[in-house]
């Protein structure tokens, strides 16, 4: 009896561990408003990103053509470098496009 209890606390628990905080206060007719931006932001935000796409692909030719391991170790560094940019430039470019 302690054991299924146990359990049903323990999965209670986890099962409130993976709601996000904004399920709970979710309230339906109050939506939060839509992301937006002006069109220069968006359009500045868009070339920065293509931009670290093309950095991006050419870091990750670099790394693909070269022999030497320690070398390679430099290179990834900068492959996490721009990829920690880009992500979450990408993710706003996308929440912006989703609002449209």
């Amino acid at each position: 009896m302690r054991t299924a209890i146990s359990l049903a606390a323990l999965f209670l628990a986890t099962g409130c561990a993976v709601v996000p905080p904004e399920a709970l206060t979710y309230d339906p007719h109050h939506p939060k408003p839509k992301v937006t931006a002006p069109i220069e932001e968006v359009v500045a935000l868009t070339d920065r990103v293509a931009q670290l796409q093309i950095e991006r692909n050419a870091v990750r030719t670099r790394i693909s053509a070269e022999q030497d391991i320690w070398a390679r170790q430099d290179l990834y560094s900068q492959l996490h470098r721009v990829g920690s940019e880009l992500s979450p430039l990408e993710r706003r470019l996308a929440t912006i496009a989703a609002a449209r």
